[in-house]
C-alpha cells in the first residue's frame, strides 16, 4: 500500500477553466487517483494503492478513469484501465485435506501414480515411508505421489487380509506433516498350491464304505476371492471328496471311501486332488494321490479241483507217492502261504 504508478496525462485542445482540470477513478477496492501537476503546468493522473494485492483472490482489474474540463456543461473523456497482478511467493504449498487414504494395486508398476496431492503452489517438500523401504517418491513439482519400488502385497503382509503401507508427507517450509495411508489390493497372482505334489494312501480292502482320511491342505497367499475357494476329486469311483471347516474358516479336505475296496481287484487307484482360488481367470493347482490297498485275508486256500481220485494197487510200497495236491490263496505275504495238513 502507498505504492505509486503514473498512468499519463489527457489532452483537451481549450484553454483556461475549459482545459482539463482533473481526474476521477471509477470506484474500487485497491486504487485511489490523485492528480499531479508537472512544471509546465500540465495535470496528469497517479493510481495511489491504498490495499495490498492478493493474485490468488484476484487476479486482475478493470478500471474506468474519466478525464474532466471545467467547462458549463463539462466535457469529459475515459481510458480503460487494464491491472494484471503478478505473483509472488507469498503462499506455502496446500493440500486439500491432513489425511489420505488411497488404494493400489500390488502390480502397479515403479513411477505409478498413486495420488495427485493437489498441492497449490510448488514448494520444499519430501516423504517418508514406514521402515527401511522407500515405497513411495514425490515425483518432481506435479504434485504426484507415485511408487519408488515394486510392491508385493503377499511379501509385506503375510500373516493379514488388509496391507496397508504407510508414509508421510513433509513440507519442509511450514514443518507441516500429512499422512498417507495406502491399501494394497490384492491380484490374483498366486496358484493355490501343495507342500507335496505326489502323496500316498495306505487303506486296508476291509475298510467299510463311508470311512474318512484327512489329506494335506493347499495354500494360496492371495487374499480374498484370490485365495483358495474350492477343491475336487477325479479319478476312481471308489473315492469321493469331503471338505470340513476349520475353526479359522479354512477348508479341510477329506478322502471319502464310496466304494468297498478289494486288493485283489485293484491293488492301487491313482486319483488327482485339485485346489482352486476364486479370481478371474480362477487358478489351480494339483496334487497325485496313490491308495495303496492293504491285504486282508479275505481269502481262503482253494484246491485246483474239489475232488481227487486214486487207483492204488495192493501191492504198493510203503510210502509211496499216491496223488499231488495243488492249493492257492489270492491274499499275499503271509495270508497267501498255504499249508497242508
Amino acid at each position: 500500500p502507498g505504492a505509486r504508478f503514473a498512468v499519463g496525462m489527457a489532452d483537451d485542445a481549450d484553454v483556461g477553466s475549459n482545459s482539463l482540470q482533473g481526474y476521477e477513478l471509477e470506484t474500487n477496492g485497491y486504487f485511489v487517483v490523485e492528480v499531479k501537476e508537472s512544471q509546465d503546468g500540465s495535470k496528469f493522473a497517479e493510481l495511489v494503492l491504498r490495499r495490498a494485492l492478493d493474485r490468488e483472490s484476484e487476479q486482475s482489474l478493470h478500471l474506468v478513469l474519466t478525464a474532466l474540463d471545467g467547462g458549463d456543461p463539462p466535457r469529459s473523456g475515459t481510458a480503460q484501465l487494464w491491472i494484471n497482478v503478478t505473483d509472488a511467493n507469498d503462499n506455502a504449498p496446500v493440500f486439500a485435506q491432513d489425511r489420505y487414504r488411497v488404494s493400489l494395486r500390488e502390480d502397479a508398476p515403479p513411477g505409478s501414480t498413486v495420488l495427485n496431492l493437489s498441492v497449490l503452489q510448488d514448494g520444499g517438500a519430501r516423504v517418508v515411508s514406514e521402515g527401511r523401504t522407500q515405497y513411495f517418491a514425490l515425483h518432481g513439482k506435479t504434485g504426484h505421489l507415485v511408487t519408488a519400488e515394486r510392491i508385493d502385497r503377499e511379501q509385506l503382509c503375510r500373516l493379514v487380509e488388509k496391507c496397508v503401507l504407510r508414509c508421510e508427507l513433509i513440507v519442509e517450509g511450514e514443518m507441516k506433516f500429512y499422512e498417507i495411508e495406502v491399501e494394497i489390493t490384492d491380484i490374483n497372482d498366486n496358484a493355490p498350491s501343495f507342500k507335496e505334489i505326489e502323496l500316498e494312501q495306505r487303506i486296508s480292502e476291509m475298510t467299510a464304505p463311508g470311512s474318512r482320511f484327512p489329506l494335506p491342505e493347499a495354500h494360496d497367499p492371495d487374499s480374498g476371492r484370490n485365495s483358495l475357494q474350492s477343491y475336487e476329486l477325479s479319478g476312481d469311483e471308489h473315492f469321493s471328496l469331503a471338505v470340513q471347516a476349520g475353526p479359522g474358516g479354512d477348508q479341510r479336505p477329506e478322502l471319502v471311501l464310496a466304494k468297498a475296496l478289494d486288493r485283489e481287484e485293484a491293488a492301487f487307484h491313482e486319483l488327482v486332488l485339485r485346489a482352486m482360488d476364486g479370481g478371474d481367470p480362477a487358478r489351480t493347482g494339483t496334487a497325485r494321490i496313490r491308495v495303496t490297498v492293504l491285504d486282508a485275508n479275505d481269502n481262503a486256500p482253494v484246491f485246483s479241483q474239489a475232488e481227487y481220485t486214486v487207483r492204488v494197487p495192493e501191492d504198493v510200497p510203503v510210502g509211496s507217492i499216491l496223488v499231488t495236491v495243488t492249493a492257492t490263496d489270492a491274499d499275499e505275504g503271509l495270508n497267501g502261504q498255504v499249508q497242508y495238513s
